[in-house]
């Protein structure tokens, strides 16, 4: 049985994976993409996923979670 630390350090994990993945997705979203407007938007959405990346890696990073 998983203690409430190791659930709580799994679901951080998860979490960045799931931005990391999002990003990269978006990213090659953004690539086929000929229309600006619809190809900014992509990207605006894949630099806050990386935002959301960041954020979380910090907060990992002071907890201690590696």
């Amino acid at each position: 049985m998983l203690t409430d630390q190791e659930r709580m350090n799994n679901a951080l994990k998860e979490m960045l994976f799931n931005e990391d993945l999002m990003a990269k997705k978006y990213a090659a979203m953004a690539q086929q993409i000929t229309d600006p407007k619809i190809k900014t938007m992509i990207q605006n959405m894949e630099q806050t996923t990386r935002n959301h990346y960041g954020a979380l890696s910090q907060k990992m990073g002071a907890l201690g979670i590696v």
